[in-house]
């Protein structure tokens, strides 16, 4: 039996702190039924420094949206140390942008990382003198997301 008062002092570890599993590891490639599923990732510009209360009520909106999904949302995994949410759906024509685009709803600083980008995060009205600058800063963002999911900060 364990002997919660040695876990009540602030400084003791429960348990030790290792590297998080990969996201390849985790994530599913195929749907229960065996059909191919659809990744898409979502930056979310400083979840991790927000107080514990808004990070929850992030998620809290996240998972209403993706339980309103049912199971056509497979999986879904928020990464506080980078600021991502990686979600997997089911492999439907236009699920993914529905999904996206109802978790922006919800979350409205939440962007979407990869092919449906300018969809989702450009401005609507008067972004052509902005584009080509957001599309450097843009590819840079998701260079950097995919160098700290894979485990390389440079």
């Amino acid at each position: 039996m364990r002997d919660d008062r040695e876990f009540d002092h602030p400084l003791h570890a429960s348990r030790p702190l290792t590297p998080a599993p990969p996201l390849w590891r985790l994530a599913p490639t195929r749907a229960q039924d065996g059909r191919n599923v659809a990744d898409f990732m979502m930056w979310i510009p400083g979840l991790g420094k927000r107080s514990e209360q808004s990070r929850e009520q992030t998620a809290r909106l996240i998972r209403e949206v993706c339980e309103s999904y049912g199971g056509q949302v497979v999986f879904a995994d928020i990464n506080y140390a980078i600021n991502v949410l990686w979600v997997t759906v089911a492999a439907e024509p236009g699920l993914t942008g529905r999904v996206a685009q109802s978790i922006r709803g919800h979350v409205p600083d939440a962007l979407l990382v990869g092919g449906q980008l300018g969809a989702m995060a450009l401005p609507a009205a008067g972004a052509a003198k902005t584009r080509p600058r957001f599309w450097k800063r843009c590819r840079r963002l998701s260079r950097r997301a995919l160098l700290l999911l894979e485990g390389r900060d440079s």
